[in-house]
């Protein structure tokens, strides 16, 4: 019988060979970071002496690139992703979700054989470049905050607070491998009212002279300019001390994204996608009625809740408030208070909004900021 092919696994000190398959992504710092060793990452290929196509996992996201038409290369893909990635046994900063970039776009085309399980959700993004600061920060820092680098003395610092949500944007271990090695290799600014972060500038990767960086802000501290403050901060010292550029990525319809890495400094290098996906199957569907909502397209949001409260009893509370809101758009009264009435029965109130940060934020999980 003849043995069934699988994507074998490199070894990081075999990663340069797939470096020209990767050429065509090189928006995505996070793959030369990879073959760096600078952040975690790992890449599966058809054929370890001779990889005709390859899929990566980075911190930044996974990408699918090469050749597209050998049958048994697409089998081991599918084998690959159904029983290790989908299953959250193989990852690369986070094991609940993927978002994936394809190169040559034909690839497009093969993802629901290769994912038969899943609707793809696709996501226009940005990827922006920045050489030149364009922001005087230090003027635009407001009464009772102040900007501090993140370094082992403010980690350390028993009177500094990072509140939830903005401590639980980087992991350490997720995107850098340990906490020493993101302060050694990256640069991160924070800013501070009263022994509290309230907003973070984070590192992403770093190969070469180029750093991708992203930005937290806490709700409660949003509107005041301290996102442009903390990365302009962070932008400064990047090139003044020995990169070249930073790198930006952002969904293209998070314009507050954008514009706060314009305002900064930043020029718009490219545009791609990313085809999102949640591995729970339910919460895959109310990712599509949340996609479909952001687009004004309430009727497409509540057919797929409909899918999600048949197949599954308890959901979380803002998956019937969002359900509510959709059908309040759609005129429908009766079935906005509905769902209302069974948001509050699982736990929603009147106060502030509790959600899981791809809803929060209005991007996907995999984004590492609400300007992301």
């Amino acid at each position: 019988m003849q043995e069934v092919r699988r994507m074998q696994e490199l070894k990081p000190s075999d990663f340069d060979r797939v470096r020209s398959l990767f050429q065509n992504v090189d928006y995505s710092l996070s793959i030369q970071a990879a073959m760096a060793g600078n952040n975690p990452g790992r890449i599966f290929v058809d054929e370890v002496q001779d990889p005709r196509t390859a899929f990566a996992l980075t911190v930044e996201g996974y990408f699918l690139v090469g050749e597209d038409g050998d049958l048994e290369t697409l089998g081991a893909l599918r084998r690959l992703l159904s029983d290790k990635i989908f299953t959250g046994e193989v990852f690369v900063n986070g094991d609940e979700s993927m978002s994936l970039a394809v190169y040559p776009t034909s690839w497009e085309a093969r993802l629901p054989e290769l994912i038969p399980t899943h609707e793809v959700e696709k996501i226009e993004r940005y990827h922006y470049l920045c050489r030149a600061l364009d922001f005087d920060w230090r003027g635009h820092v407001p009464e009772g905050y102040s900007v501090r680098r993140v370094d082992h003395a403010l980690l350390d610092d028993p009177e500094v607070v990072f509140l939830d949500p903005v401590r639980d944007w980087m992991d350490f271990d997720e995107v850098w491998g340990s906490e020493d090695n993101f302060l050694s290799k990256g640069v991160s600014y924070a800013v501070l009212q009263d022994g509290e972060v309230v907003a973070w500038c984070t590192p992403d990767c770093v190969a070469g002279d180029r750093i991708d960086v992203g930005v937290m802000t806490h709700p409660a501290h949003r509107r005041r300019g301290l996102a442009s403050v903390v990365v302009a901060a962070t932008v400064e010292h990047c090139l003044g001390h020995g990169f070249s550029a930073v790198g930006w990525h952002c969904n293209a319809r998070n314009r507050g994204s954008w514009k706060t890495a314009e305002k900064v400094g930043f020029e718009r290098s490219c545009e791609y996608a990313y085809y999102y996906y949640i591995y729970d199957p339910v919460d895959h569907l109310a990712e599509l009625g949340w996609y479909y909502y952001l687009r004004g397209e309430y009727d497409r949001t509540v057919q797929y809740y409909k899918q999600v409260f048949s197949l599954r009893d308890e959901n979380p509370d803002y998956y019937y408030h969002l359900a509510a809101s959709a059908w309040a758009l759609l005129g429908n009264r009766d079935k906005a208070l509905e769902y209302l009435s069974a948001a509050v029965e699982a736990g929603w109130s009147n106060g502030p909004v509790s959600l899981p940060l791809r809803f929060a934020t209005g991007c996907s999980r995999d984004e590492r900021s609400s300007h992301r």
